[in-house]
């Protein structure tokens, strides 16, 4: 959902002014035993949620909040595709219904994202009134590691998961001392003008390491203009959306720096998730692994690709600059 801040730049609702309302959620009370087998047992709050689920205990997952597309599903294993689409229970997406999640009868939901005391609170109260237990794991960038190591706790996945926390933990490490990298503008949907402001949690991934972000005077996400772009005068533009990269390529009002030299475009793969948001996950390890080494990463994107969706390393997309 978006609004319309005070200068008049299109807004994104944050995910806990999203949450469902509570009437009906008490179905979730009446769940009955919990399946022995300890499959499809766990419902994602949101995407991120599920994504981690997905790279710590994949078969514990419950359903996408936000089934992935049809490309995205084409490069995850089959486990994937058989999953139901069961909506969010906070934002991004169809909201969830309550009745159709108690027919689950899960054992626990998982929330992963803001850890603020009003979050918390909202979350203890949903805990009270689903009946099933709730917890909120912090989805901070720099804790993932803590998030994987934590979620794996609650999975009874902590000897499988061992590994991947602790590569993370190195991958953070590297991209915490990457060179700095251009001014940018990140460019969001086919038509590059929705945008993560500086200090967003949209731009964190490339501001983290060293890159400049151009888009300042707002908060979060929202809408500009390619004048405004122009003004800022970026040196490079992000995106995630091979349509605007192709659209852009012989484009002067987009390639045209003010002192006549070519701006440059960098593509990052979108498949089967983004790799700086969409959703703001696990998945951002792998923009984080080539940001730390753009000429090594190919071998560490491959190997983390396995580990987080369980890809085959020949299947993996790399970042490209667009001439």
């Amino acid at each position: 959902m978006a609004g319309f801040g005070e200068n008049g730049l299109l807004m994104t609702t944050t995910r806990r002014t999203a949450l469902i309302g509570l009437g009906g959620a008490t179905a979730l009370a009446a769940c009955g035993s919990p399946s022995p087998a300890r499959t499809g047992d766990v419902v994602a709050v949101g995407q991120p949620a599920a994504l981690l689920i997905w790279a710590v205990a994949r078969e514990r997952l419950a359903g996408w909040p936000l089934k992935p597309s049809t490309d995205g599903l084409a490069a995850l294993p089959a486990l994937a595709a058989g999953l139901p689409e069961l909506g969010a229970l906070g934002g991004g997406g169809r909201p969830a219904n309550p009745e159709a999640l108690a027919a689950l009868k899960p054992r626990l939901v998982i929330d992963y994202g803001d850890t603020d005391p009003e979050n918390q609170s909202l979350g203890d109260r949903m805990k009270a009134r689903l009946g099933v237990d709730w917890r909120l794991i912090d989805g901070a960038l720099t804790r993932i590691p803590e998030a994987i190591r934590e979620a794996a706790a609650l999975l009874d996945a902590e000897r499988t998961a061992a590994g991947l926390a602790d590569k993370a933990a190195g991958v953070l490490e590297r991209w915490r001392r990457a060179p700095a990298g251009p001014a940018f503008y990140y460019a969001r949907g086919p038509d590059g003008l929705e945008t993560g402001f500086r200090g967003a949690l949209a731009t964190e991934v490339l501001e983290g390491a060293g890159w400049t972000n151009v888009a300042v005077g707002s908060r979060d996400i929202g809408r500009v203009s390619r004048e405004q772009v122009a003004a800022w005068d970026p040196e490079a533009l992000v995106t995630l959306s091979a349509a605007f990269a192709a659209a852009v390529r012989r484009d002067p009002v987009w390639r045209t720096r003010r002192d006549g030299s070519r701006r440059r475009v960098l593509l990052l793969p979108d498949q089967p998730f983004g790799w700086i948001d969409r959703p703001p996950s696990v998945n951002r390890l792998l923009a984080c692994a080539w940001l730390a080494d753009p000429a090594g990463a190919p071998m560490e994107v491959a190997a983390l690709t396995r580990r987080l969706y369980g890809m085959s390393p020949v299947a993996v997309a790399m970042p490209q600059w667009i001439p």
